[in-house]
């Protein structure tokens, strides 16, 4: 009788096995091949066991605003640069994919520049560079470094509760459990939160005021939450990904057998109700180049580009009753990335030395938001660099480049939509925007950065993992039918760790 048993109980789950194996999967389009949507297909992937089938759209190139530009026989690094040495996805990423840091280069002298003078130049000797900034700030700049570790510490709360497989509806949830007083920065701004806090008008004008013009092409008035974010940068452990960090999106794709990458344009979603009152939605598309639209239907759709209406490829949603809740407002800040192979004029700064970095604290004054001496993405040449990066809120005339270079070789242009344009206008960006469509983007609206695309991924894709498993513990027998992710494989794996005990 014992052994009868036994049998009944192994032949039970052999038949649940097959139930599970024939068990329909949940098809998932991904919407944007950045690091936001490649960061999606990776996490859930991980979260539903690769129970999935997964279509990425992409109208440009994997990796979206992570890309790199061709100057002379070298690749560079056009988009998003620069990655914080506590950004724990970046780094796992990495690791996961074999890949290697590329630290920045060392010993390169940067100045804050106001378009009459630079309030502020490192100097070779890190103990002069010091003694300079207590000359000017007194201790400020080091209680703000200071200040800015402590909400780095309260920001990294956010990786145990994602552990945890906790997810948020909203960036406003998912900022306040990373700390109560968050949601608080997005309501001021950068110069008022910072004022308050005792800091002086020069240190606030000038060093913040630069790193966010480089990093945001803005100024101190946008919200103090992505202020932060700034200055976390300035004085940190950088580093990007040796031959580009484009590639982290690329191999995070490719390696990926339940990803299909389609290379093509979405112009329409939408929604649709199929015979068991089930959500689905109809995605309509072209191939670059071709007028001929194709069709294809999927369970649930995650939207990893921005959604304003001032982006390249306007996406039209189709048959939702409520479609005010997908026309977002707001708009993206214009910046343009001018890449010059040539030798920087000095005395156009007021210099009698070169230097390797301008960062303007007065764009208005200066005309450009900063100047920076790059250095190919697989590391440096071994020689002294002649390629140079250019940010600027327009494009740069032949007469201005010609005043800051001399012997201007390869010259490339990329105008980006780079980030948000930040206020602290109230807003409520919700990343679940329809029942089974979701919006990895809407995390840029606290800040816009690699890693909070990838912790934007991550959530998106714990909210799809709750939806899809919560039928298994709370729907009906019938509804439990018509779960798109197997509830008798919820039921093996619980089986089959029972029996190895």
């Amino acid at each position: 009788m014992h052994w009868f048993g036994v049998l009944l109980f192994v032949g039970l789950i052999f038949v649940a096995i097959s139930l599970c194996e024939d068990a329909p999967r949940p098809k998932i389009a991904i919407v944007g091949a950045g690091i936001g949507g490649a960061s999606a297909s990776h996490f859930l992937t991980e979260l539903l066991d690769g129970n999935l089938e997964i279509d990425i759209f992409e109208a440009d190139q994997i990796g979206g605003r992570l890309a790199t530009v061709r100057v002379n026989d070298e690749e560079y690094e056009a988009g998003g640069s620069i990655i914080h040495s506590r950004n724990k996805y970046m780094k796992a990423f990495l690791e996961l994919l074999g890949m290697e840091e590329r630290p920045t280069s060392k010993g390169m002298r940067a100045g804050v520049w106001n378009g009459g003078e630079f309030v502020i130049m490192e100097s070779n000797w890190k103990i002069v560079t010091m003694m300079k900034l207590l000359y000017r700030y007194g201790i400020q700049p080091f209680k703000l470094y200071r200040h800015v570790n402590t909400i780095l510490d309260s920001f990294e709360n956010i990786y145990r509760y994602q552990d945890e497989g906790v997810a948020y509806d909203n960036v406003h949830d998912l900022i306040s459990a990373m700390s109560p007083e968050f949601p608080k920065l997005l309501q001021i701004s950068t110069a008022e939160y910072l004022h308050s806090l005792g800091f002086s008008k020069e240190i606030i004008n000038e060093l913040v005021e630069a790193t966010l013009v480089v990093n945001y092409g803005q100024n101190t008035d946008v919200h103090s939450f992505v202020g932060c974010v700034s200055v976390a940068g300035a004085g940190a452990d950088l580093w990007s990904v040796k031959g580009g960090n484009k590639e982290v999106p690329i191999h995070l794709i490719y390696r990926n057998s339940k990803v299909n990458l389609v290379p093509s344009q979405v112009k329409e979603i939408r929604y649709l109700l199929n015979n068991d009152s089930l959500p689905q939605y109809e995605i309509s598309y072209n191939n670059a180049g071709s007028n001929n639209v194709m069709k294809n239907i999927y369970d649930i759709v995650v939207i990893a580009t921005p959604l304003t209406e001032d982006q390249k490829y306007e996406i039209k949603f189709m048959d939702f009753q409520k479609i005010e809740s997908l026309q977002l407002p707001g708009n993206y800040q214009t910046t343009v990335a001018t890449f010059i192979q040539g030798d920087l004029i000095p005395s156009h700064f007021g210099l009698d030395d070169p230097i390797d970095a301008i960062l303007s604290c007065d764009p208005n004054n200066t005309e450009i938001n900063s100047v920076g001496k790059l250095f190919p993405v697989n590391g440096p040449i071994g020689k002294d660099s002649q390629v140079w990066k250019v940010f600027s809120k327009h494009r740069l005339t032949s007469r201005q480049i010609s005043s800051m270079f001399s012997n201007v070789g390869q010259l490339r242009e990329i105008p980006w939509k780079a980030y948000p344009k930040y206020s602290t206008a109230p807003r409520l960006d919700n990343f679940q925007l329809h029942d089974s469509l979701y919006h990895v983007n809407a995390i840029e609206w606290a800040a816009s950065a690699m890693e909070m695309s990838a912790i934007g991924g991550k959530n998106v894709a714990l909210l799809i993992h709750k939806k899809l498993t919560s039928c298994c513990r709370e729907s009906s027998e019938i509804d439990k039918q018509k779960c798109k992710y197997s509830c008798e494989e919820k039921t093996v794996r619980r089986n089959t760790q029972k029996s190895d005990l």
